[in-house]
């Protein structure tokens, strides 16, 4: 849900460069976008394993449960920036960062290359090369694949999140000369305000309130407290039980 709905960003900041890509062609050539597609989604792949390695190393600390929950919460704030960011409510921070990044790893260069080729190795080093652009959404995700904990999981994290986005990015070229600008912002709005909701949903998972609302409105101390009252009360059972045998012999 987060790449889905967060996708509509991509038809932004990223469809530029498949309407680039494939434009320039008479007819959709499917494969070669395929191809794309398949590269980038790869791309988000790897830096999740590298994220899961890094929550697995964090997942030996004793701490590693506090440090989860402020990442997931880390999460839903970044999700909410985007969000507002997707609504045209908040400027973007990473669009000048991402044009220079753009310029350095030569991607024009590579997607004029990749148009007037019939390979479909070209289009997926292009998909491979968009996958590193610099965006809020993905760094959200990757948060969320570090929280994990694990490489395994933090790989599928990001392999579920590019599925999500597959859909906006491969008819970007048909929304393109389809739906109006009016339709478009439209979307793009209701888009915006969902993933705004599914950041304070992950806030929420993360935070301290939730957790005493999933232990009956208990927080830690409270909760200790009633161990602490128990073990009590099991001690003096104890004490209750020796003196009676006591009492007997």
């Amino acid at each position: 849900m987060m790449g889905f709905l967060g996708s509509m960003h991509c038809i932004g900041m990223c469809g530029g460069l498949v309407g680039a890509l494939t434009m320039s062609r008479p007819t959709l050539w499917w494969g070669g976008l395929a191809s794309y597609q398949a590269g980038r989604v790869i791309t988000y792949m790897i830096l999740g394993l590298i994220a899961g390695l890094v929550g697995a190393g964090l997942h030996s600390l004793n701490w590693f449960e506090d440090i989860q929950r402020a990442i997931i919460v880390l999460t839903g704030v970044m999700m909410i920036a985007f969000g507002l960011n997707l609504g045209g409510w908040l400027p973007d921070p990473f669009s000048k960062v991402a044009s220079s990044l753009i310029a350095f790893l030569g991607l024009g260069r590579l997607i004029q290359s990749a148009a007037g080729s019939d390979k479909s190795v070209n289009w997926a080093v292009v998909g491979l090369v968009n996958g590193l652009l610099p965006c809020g959404l993905v760094y959200a995700a990757l948060a969320f694949g570090l929280a994990s904990g694990g490489v395994i999981e933090s790989g599928l994290i990001m392999l579920a999140f590019g599925l999500g986005t597959i859909p906006a990015m491969t008819f970007v070229p048909i929304l393109i000369r389809k739906i109006t600008p009016d339709g478009r912002g439209i979307i793009v709005k209701v888009a915006a305000v969902l993933v705004i909701v599914l950041g304070v949903m992950m806030m929420l998972r993360g935070s301290d309130w939730m957790r005493q609302m999933m232990h009956g409105g208990m927080n830690h101390g409270e909760m200790k407290g009633v161990q602490t009252m128990e073990q009590r009360s099991a001690h003096n059972k104890l004490i209750d039980h020796s003196s009676k045998q006591h009492s007997q012999y």
